[in-house]
C-alpha cells in the first residue's frame, strides 16, 4: 500500500522540481498582483490586471532582449488564476 503512494509522491515532487525557478517567480508575481487587487481594491476580477502586467512584462522583454517567452506569460497568468479561484468560488458555492 505504501509503495504506490510513495511512487505517486515521487512523481509529483519530480514534476514540481522540473519547473524552472524563473517560472516560479512569474507564478508568485501573478499571485501577488491578484491578491493585491483583490484585497486592497476589492476587485472581483483581479485576473485582468494580472494579464495586463504579464503582457507588459513580456512586451518589455521583447523590446529589450528580443525574446517573448510564452511560458513566462502563462506562469504569471496561472498565478493570478489561483487567487481568482479563491475569489470566485465563494460566489458559486
Amino acid at each position: 500500500m505504501k509503495n504506490w503512494i510513495r511512487k505517486i509522491w515521487d512523481k509529483i515532487v519530480a514534476f514540481f522540481c522540473s519547473i524552472p525557478f524563473d517560472k516560479w517567480l512569474h507564478f508568485i508575481a501573478g499571485l501577488v498582483i491578484a491578491a493585491f487587487f483583490c484585497i486592497s481594491l476589492g476587485m472581483k476580477w483581479a485576473i485582468v490586471p494580472v494579464i495586463f502586467a504579464a503582457f507588459i512584462k513580456e512586451f518589455f522583454d521583447k523590446w529589450t532582449t528580443g525574446i517573448w517567452e510564452w511560458k513566462d506569460f502563462l506562469a504569471t497568468i496561472i498565478g493570478g488564476v489561483v487567487i481568482q479561484l479563491f475569489v470566485v468560488l465563494p460566489y458559486i458555492f
